[in-house]
C-alpha cells in the first residue's frame, strides 16, 4: 500500500512507541489522527506533526469503550474522509499483577490490551471495506511469545491473544481487502518503560539488556507491513539486540 494520500489512525499516539508511528505515517504522507486518553499527550503529538511534518487531529479515546472506539472510526472518516490504516498501539499494565490484583484490576489490562484491539478492529474493518480495503497493525509485545513464566500474567495473556487474533484474521485479506498484520517488540526506550525501569532495584536493572529498541525503529516496522501487500496474518517477532523476524505462517495453526 502506497501511504501517501492515505488516511492512518493510532490509537495510544501521544507518546513512546504511538508518537513515533503517528510521526513516521505522517511523513509519509498520511493524514493522522492520533488518538489517546491523555489528551495533552495526544495534542502534543498532533502539533509535532502540524508543525511542518504533515496533517493530524485529536481524538480524545479510551480504547476500551465501545463508544470511543465506534467515535475515533467515525472521527477519521468525518475528518479526513475516510480510514485505510489503522494501527492499534494503545497498551499497558500496572501492578499488582495476577493473580495479586483484584478481578476490576487485572481485568482492565485484558480490556486494554486484547478487547480495545478488537474493537479497533471490529469499526476499522467496516470503514476499510467501505474504502475497497486497508490494513491493520497490532502492537503485541515479546510478553505474549513463548510458553515461559512471565511476571505480568495478564498482560502476556492479552498480548498473546492479539498475535493469535492476527493470524486468525488473515483470510480478512481476502474477504474484505483488508491485511492484518502484528509487531512483537521486546524492551523499548518510551517513557513508560523508563519510568518502570526507573523503579527498579540495582539487581533487577542488571539482567536488563544494555540497548533497547527505539520507539522509531517499531514504527519503521509497522511501516513495512502497513506497505507490503503480500502480508497478511504475520507476525513479526523483534527482541532487542537481535534482528527482527517473521514467525512462518505455518507454525502460528
Amino acid at each position: 500500500m502506497e501511504v501517501r494520500g492515505k488516511v492512518a489512525l493510532v490509537t495510544g499516539g501521544g507518546a513512546g512507541i504511538g508518537r513515533a508511528v503517528a510521526v513516521k505515517l505522517a511523513r509519509e504522507g498520511a493524514s493522522v489522527v492520533v488518538t489517546d486518553v491523555d489528551e495533552q499527550a495526544g495534542d502534543g503529538t498532533v502539533r509535532e506533526i502540524d508543525s511542518g511534518v504533515g496533517r493530524a487531529a485529536l481524538f480524545r479515546a479510551d480504547v476500551t469503550s465501545e463508544a470511543d472506539a465506534r467515535g475515533m472510526i467515525t472521527f477519521a472518516e468525518e475528518e479526513f474522509g475516510g480510514l485505510d490504516v489503522l494501527v492499534n498501539n494503545a497498551g499497558g499494565v500496572s501492578e499488582p499483577y495476577f493473580p495479586d490484583g483484584e478481578p476490576g484490576h487485572w481485568g482492565r489490562a485484558i480490556d486494554l490490551n486484547l478487547r480495545g484491539v478488537m474493537l479497533g478492529i471490529h469499526f476499522g474493518v467496516r470503514a476499510m471495506e467501505r474504502r475497497g480495503g486497508g490494513a491493520i497493525v497490532n502492537v503485541s509485545s515479546v510478553g505474549g511469545i513463548g510458553f515461559g513464566p512471565y511476571d505480568k500474567p495478564e498482560y502476556g495473556a492479552a498480548k498473546a491473544g492479539v498475535v493469535r487474533l492476527t493470524a486468525s484474521l488473515a483470510t480478512l485479506k481476502r474477504r474484505m481487502g483488508v491485511r492484518v498484520n502484528c509487531v512483537c517488540p521486546g524492551l523499548v526506550d518510551t517513557p513508560a518503560s523508563r519510568r518502570e525501569r526507573a523503579r527498579m532495584t540495582p539487581e533487577e536493572q542488571e539482567g536488563l539488556p544494555p540497548v533497547p529498541l527505539r520507539p522509531e525503529e517499531i514504527a519503521d516496522a509497522v511501516l513495512m507491513l502497513v506497505e507490503d501487500e503480500t502480508m497478511a496474518g504475520r507476525v513479526m517477532i523483534w527482541r532487542e539486540g537481535e534482528p527482527w523476524q517473521l514467525v512462518p505462517p505455518s507454525s502460528l495453526y
